[in-house]
């Protein structure tokens, strides 16, 4: 079995909401408007009401507020919001997952700081369109729950060797399974017809190096990742009485410096390389994603909330 047999044998279950798939297929033409953007979402009046929330959250920081999806369009483009749309359907579509396979909450955590992390950082390296750096660091460890839904017991092995091995969970998935999340979450992202650069920086977002086209994203998003892993170790496991779903990123004494420290050790030279960004950049960009991440995952991940202590 392939990534691809694993996406395409399971298409109901990974198939986006009907307003995403509208959203998607508008943005890609040339000719649509932020009217017409408006009125597909506007019929889904809970995504509207999040993404507004979003728009005007810490996020963006807008001057002033956005109270329609047409104006959110003008102001923050039709990409930015295509985007979100998507980012705003993704956990709805995974919610099913049993809990003693996967803590949820800590699951969104990563993946959101992780994407304002790469957000920030992009914006740093004068990405064009920053914002989507946002998006792909939300989405890099997707393939991860397909595999969870569908090959329980082969994604539990591999995180027990993980646990004892100094491997990366790439290696190991691809000795057991015979592929990885990555690759898994490459082939989920292309049925989605996301844009081909995204693809291609979640598939290579644990060997920045080897990336074509995308090398500079998937760099962002490896540092990204591998500093919120850092940030997280403090976490109290599920079950504990002190288990906190947020885990170290929320406390008033989070330090940022020796969070970096401790994630050099674990980032590729190769992605300090292509993104050319020092201790001091990532210090800088974990501040600021500090400020938006406790807004932004519960606008996005209310649910996170719910989950047990």
């Amino acid at each position: 079995m392939t990534p691809q047999d694993l996406v395409i044998r399971n298409v109901r279950l990974v198939s986006l909401p009907e307003v995403c798939i509208q959203v998607q297929a508008l943005a890609d033409s040339p000719l649509t408007t932020a009217a017409d953007i408006g009125e597909v979402v506007g019929k889904d009046t809970a995504l509207t009401t999040r993404l507004l929330k979003l728009v005007n959250s810490a996020y963006f920081s807008l001057p002033r507020k956005i109270d329609t999806v047409t104006r959110a369009v003008n102001m923050i483009g039709m990409r930015e919001l295509r985007s979100l749309t998507l980012a705003a359907s993704a956990a709805e579509m995974f919610n099913r997952i049993p809990s003693d396979l996967i803590d949820m909450a800590a699951f969104w955590q990563h993946s959101v700081f992780c994407g304002l992390l790469a957000r920030n950082l992009a914006q740093r390296c004068n990405v064009l369109h920053s914002e989507r750096l946002f998006t792909a660091g939300l989405l890099h460890d997707v393939g991860r729950l397909l595999m969870l839904m569908k090959l329980p017991d082969e994604v539990t092995r591999t995180e027990s060797m993980r646990l004892t091995s100094k491997k990366d969970i790439c290696i190991l998935e691809r000795d057991l399974i015979g592929f990885d999340h990555a690759e898994v979450g490459e082939a989920l992202l292309l049925h989605w017809n996301m844009p081909d650069n995204l693809c291609e920086s979640i598939r290579y977002h644990h060997q920045p190096d080897q990336a074509n086209d995308a090398s500079l994203e998937a760099a962002l998003i490896h540092i990204s990742d591998q500093v919120t892993h850092s940030a997280q170790e403090s976490k109290d496991p599920l079950g504990s009485p002190f288990y906190d779903p947020y885990g170290a990123l929320l406390d008033a004494d989070l330090c940022a410096e020796s969070i970096v420290k401790h994630a050099l050790g674990h980032i590729a030279p190769a992605a300090l390389s292509i993104t050319r960004i020092d201790e001091h950049d990532v210090v800088a960009c974990i501040a600021k994603s500090t400020a938006a991440f406790n807004q932004v995952l519960d606008l996005l991940y209310p649910m996170a909330w719910e989950t047990p202590r």
